[in-house]
């Protein structure tokens, strides 16, 4: 079962009622009518281009996409001079120009910072304009749906135990749930009790609440806390674990964390948040920081966060300033690296009877015992800085022996 924990059906609903037989202020009558048509089409998944979801092809767009299709799109019907099926590539590249110049911006008097959702959804719409015949160019080819990272709030592994550990026991609970899973906002709003396992060492993200794919985890950091809470609270099989609306979770989280590291402080300068802004998809993005070095394979990462691309994982890795460590003993086949070890294992061997020959041959020309150049270290076992200055002191001390020794034969040279 899927929560929906932002209402957007109760949105949605709200927004057809509202809007189906209104037309907006602005919007010519004729293209409303196409948005419309549109709109139903996606709700429906008629002529919907399908999209894979768990594995499945899924036509109908669900409440939330509905949303953002509508707004944006009215958006475009507003700015637009012309009627929609009367636009050019031209029209287009000025309207999209003017945004990035700033003549045009959003209600509230600021600038665009995420306009490439904006055009992807509207390239989405004329891509079905395009499907139903009521256009035939394609005046979007040109332009980038690309967008900037957004901003989001980072905390360390110490300030996250500081955070976490002060809040009162609900919050404490849910916010180290989604910290140790990594589970997105609306996967983990959707767990109930019976998704947990193995004396709540487990816990399995159903398929249907996924966005990506259902995936079992083990849990290595609440798994006790999680089960305490349940206990005392006498939560059922099918209660929820969240029981409070995201809304007002979000809210706490933003109050506390702003009071306890400063409400208007950036929390690191690649993030971009600011701490009074840190909400549970915060704890989304903390959750990757704190797993990318803990699993041995970056697939093994993909599958606990519900990822199917690398993308993020190139992110996270680039956020945290980390560089490719591949080397070429990794690239070497599983069948030829017993091999490997047995070669190394033969170089370690020959290393250890070089420095014994090594030893042999001070004592001989030196005088000195073994046990003297060897002093309490053994040298295979020092650093190489210890090695190096334990050196310069043989050699030193063998340098002065030879000085001050006379030979015992002198040296003769013979001819034939």
């Amino acid at each position: 079962m899927k929560r929906d924990g932002y209402d957007f059906v109760k949105q949605w609903d709200a927004w057809k009622e509202n809007n189906l037989k209104r037309l907006p202020e602005g919007v010519r009558k004729e293209d409303y009518k196409i948005l419309i048509n549109y709109l139903n089409d996606m709700e429906s998944g008629l002529n919907c281009k399908p999209i894979l979801k768990n594995g499945k092809q899924k036509f109908e767009r669900e409440a939330g996409t509905l949303l953002n299709l509508s707004n944006h799109i009215l958006f475009f019907l507003k700015e637009f001079d012309k009627p929609l099926l009367k636009l050019k590539k031209e029209d287009t590249a000025e309207l999209l120009k003017k945004v990035k110049d700033g003549k045009i911006r959003k209600r509230d008097g600021k600038n665009f910072t995420a306009f490439g959702n904006y055009i992807k959804d509207f390239k989405a719409f004329w891509g079905w304009m395009i499907r139903t015949d009521k256009v035939k160019e394609d005046i979007l080819k040109f332009a980038s749906s690309s967008t900037d990272k957004p901003s989001w709030v980072f905390l360390t592994e110490e300030e996250i135990k500081i955070f976490f550990n002060n809040l009162i026991p609900y919050y404490r609970v849910i916010t180290w749930f989604m910290y140790d899973t990594g589970a997105r906002v609306t996967e983990a709003n959707s767990i109930q009790i019976k998704h947990f396992s193995k004396d709540f060492k487990q816990v399995t993200i159903p398929e249907e609440a996924s966005k990506t794919f259902g995936r079992t985890i083990n849990l290595k950091l609440c798994s006790d806390l999680i089960k305490e809470y349940v206990q005392t609270n006498k939560l059922k099989e099918d209660d929820f674990l969240f029981s409070k609306d995201l809304f007002t979770i979000n809210k706490y989280l933003k109050v506390n964390c702003g009071k306890r590291f400063g409400i208007d402080k950036i929390s690191d300068p690649k993030a971009k948040g600011k701490y009074g802004n840190f909400t549970l998809y915060d704890i989304r993005h903390n959750s990757a920081c704190f797993w990318l070095n803990r699993y041995p394979t970056h697939k093994d990462l993909m599958y606990r966060m519900g990822w199917k691309n690398s993308d993020k994982v190139d992110y996270y890795t680039g956020f945290l300033g980390q560089s490719d460590k591949l080397s070429d003993a990794d690239m070497i086949s599983g069948e030829d690296k017993p091999k490997l070890y047995q070669l190394e294992k033969e170089n370690q061997e020959i290393k250890k009877r070089l420095t014994d020959i090594e030893l042999l041959i001070k004592q001989t020309h030196t005088g000195i015992k073994a046990k003297d150049l060897l002093g309490e270290y053994d040298p295979r076992t020092l650093s190489p800085k210890e090695l190096l200055e334990r050196e310069k002191k043989n050699w030193e001390e063998g340098t002065k022996f030879l000085k001050n020794k006379k030979p015992s034969h002198p040296i003769e040279f013979r001819g034939n």
